[in-house]
């Protein structure tokens, strides 16, 4: 049987008040400021991991990530078949703006979305704006995420994103990047994570604290530390989950 080796973090850096960010594995969703990863094993043969990266203000974007994670994970079943996925995180997308319906005083809020269902032989990768998906293998660092940006961006990123759940005063359809990959092998690794951690540290320095990490937990641990000592001028959000031995 095929399981899973997960650790994650999420919590609101040294600058911004609070903590817009929302996290998923499976069905448990988590918030708010971790004090130390949390470290789970996922013994199924399918693992559902997501972060949602909230905009408009704390208590708009936290309310929108969290209620982006909330649908999504009602809607797994939809959201872990490649023909229905986009489909399921369009529909979170216009859960949203019904949200915004009926609490007017929240219309704006929007959120980004990363994600990955990953079964035996295939990883689902998703996402929505500039929140991110890496495959760590064969000493190579694969982005999996497509940045939604635009197409002029320069190496000073202005933060603006082409599209996002919500984000507007109007309902807006979206277009969900969704793309499908091998399976991860043993000792292979999927990072996912918001922009607060891929604005602080590049993808070389990913790389290292990757390649040398033991397991999970200290992955995170250490991308979250060197974030920190860099800034953390963002929320911060990682999962780092990698394929146990023997399965």
């Amino acid at each position: 049987m095929t399981s899973w080796t997960i650790a994650a973090f999420t919590h609101r850096g040294r600058v911004r008040p609070d903590n817009e960010d929302a996290i998923a594995i499976g069905d448990r969703i988590f918030t708010g400021d971790m004090d130390t990863p949390v470290v789970v094993s996922v013994p199924n043969e399918c693992c559902h991991l997501m972060i949602a990266d909230g905009m408009g203000g704390h208590a708009h974007g936290a309310m929108a990530s969290r209620a982006v994670l909330d649908h999504l994970v009602g809607a797994t079943d939809r959201l872990s078949n490649p023909d229905f996925c986009a489909e399921a995180i369009e529909e979170a997308n216009q859960h949203l703006f019904a949200l915004m319906q009926d609490q007017r005083e929240s219309v704006g809020m929007g959120a980004t979305l990363v994600g990955a269902i990953l079964s035996p032989n295939t990883v689902l990768a998703f996402n929505v704006g500039d929140s991110r998906s890496y495959h760590f293998g064969a000493g190579q660092l694969t982005q999996l995420s497509f940045d939604d940006v635009p197409e002029d961006e320069g190496p000073l990123r202005s933060h603006a994103i082409t599209q996002a759940l919500g984000g507007a005063s109007f309902p807006v359809s979206i277009d969900p990047h969704v793309s499908l990959h091998p399976s991860l092998a043993v000792g292979e690794s999927l990072l996912l994570c918001s922009d607060g951690l891929t604005d602080m540290l590049s993808n070389q320095i990913i790389y290292r604290i990757l390649n040398t990490a033991e397991d999970p937990l200290r992955a995170v641990r250490k991308l979250a530390a060197t974030a920190f000592r860099v800034g953390a001028l963002d929320n911060i959000s990682i999962i780092v989950c990698t394929r146990a031995a023997g399965s």
